[in-house]
């Protein structure tokens, strides 16, 4: 018998004034697969902001890194 996969679980966040000084990065991952259903998510329950830190797959998807682009460009034949 398969096991589940886990399920994105945004969880509320206020963030404190001093916020700004904070990379969104450190509660939050941007380049998760779910993100945005996450954002539908916090829309509908009218928060302030939301938090990716207690969610099972919080560490899942990473960012992008350089090798994954760097032979995926067409060639620029225009430039001597």
């Amino acid at each position: 018998m398969a096991c589940s996969q886990p399920k994105p679980n945004p969880t509320e966040l206020r963030l404190p004034m001093w916020a700004e000084h904070h990379r969104v990065e450190d509660y939050r991952n941007v380049h998760c697969r779910y993100y945005a259903m996450c954002i539908d998510s916090a829309v509908r329950e009218d928060w302030e902001g939301f938090t990716c830190q207690k969610c099972p797959l919080f560490h899942n998807d990473a960012a992008p890194r350089a090798e994954q682009y760097a032979f995926d460009q067409p060639a620029d034949n225009g430039r001597p």
